[in-house]
């Protein structure tokens, strides 16, 4: 039995391996530690890094920077609810000329690179597989659903910005802001009705980005404030977590609101 980790999370495992290379063999884990959303769980072991910084550190700073940036682009899009009002944001952001690409660039670009750097890297050692030997807290469900959002944001986001951004010849118009994202996000393949199943499907993949995005941004902000050793206490980690589970909705209803006004009304 692995010693440490039983009292909370329920693991009964043999051939125990604990902080060397995993465990030869696992037992059904208990379907109530499985959907146990609590963040206070114990790490199972402790960061060997080398003295040096932890990737996990790189993780925390970029998604913060990006969390910032996709919150305030939630906001900003909802207000897809008023297109007039929308596109008097747009203009505001746009007037700032030649200062602009080099926000994306600086603010975005570079954070979002090494963020999906150390992502992949992480992911290509954890893989998908469910309860991994964790450096930090939170259940094996949250930790399990974080990389998988991971997964789904990195193809929304390529498909994003492709579909959008003029760089690589999206179709969003500055000057006509609601119309040319309605028709990108609602008439993707030209040719095709709107309500055919290809535009469909592409609707509900915005949705998907959507959800995925919200949960990965709140999870990750909790998460990364216990790596970054912002929160060292139990009960502090505990609390960040609800408050974070708390202030969910309002970024989930925030991309609801833009995906219905672009995609439904």
């Amino acid at each position: 039995m692995c010693v440490e980790a039983a009292p909370k999370t329920g693991c009964n495992k043999s051939s125990c391996g604990c902080g060397v290379h995993g465990h030869a063999k696992t037992a059904s884990p208990d379907p109530r530690v499985i959907l146990a959303l609590k963040f206070g769980e114990e790490a199972r072991q402790e960061c060997k890094c080398g003295g040096g910084t932890c990737p996990r550190n790189y993780l925390a700073l970029t998604g913060y920077l990006l969390g910032g940036f996709l919150a305030l682009h939630l906001a900003v899009n909802a207000l897809d609810l008023w297109p007039e009002t929308f596109q008097a944001a747009v203009d505001r952001n746009h007037a700032l000329g030649t200062l602009l690409p080099v926000l994306e660039v600086g603010l975005i670009f570079l954070p979002l690179t090494v963020h999906v750097a150390f992502g992949l890297r992480t992911l290509r050692r954890e893989k998908l597989k469910f309860g991994v030997e964790k450096h930090h807290h939170g259940s094996d469900l949250r930790q399990w659903l974080q990389r998988v959002t991971a997964l789904v944001m990195l193809a929304f986001i390529l498909f994003h910005v492709v579909v959008m951004h003029r760089w690589f010849g999206g179709r969003f118009d500055p000057h006509n802001a609601f119309n040319s994202a309605s028709h990108a996000v609602w008439q993707f393949w030209r040719g095709q009705s709107v309500g055919s199943f290809p535009n469909l499907l592409c609707a509900q993949f915005y949705l998907l980005g959507i959800v995925a995005a919200v949960y990965h941004l709140t999870n990750g902000f909790a998460t990364g404030a216990e790596v970054l050793g912002w929160v060292k206490t139990p009960i502090a980690q505990d609390r960040l977590w609800r408050i974070c589970v708390i202030a969910s909705p309002a970024l989930l209803f925030a991309g609801l609101a833009a995906w219905w006004a672009l995609a439904v009304r």
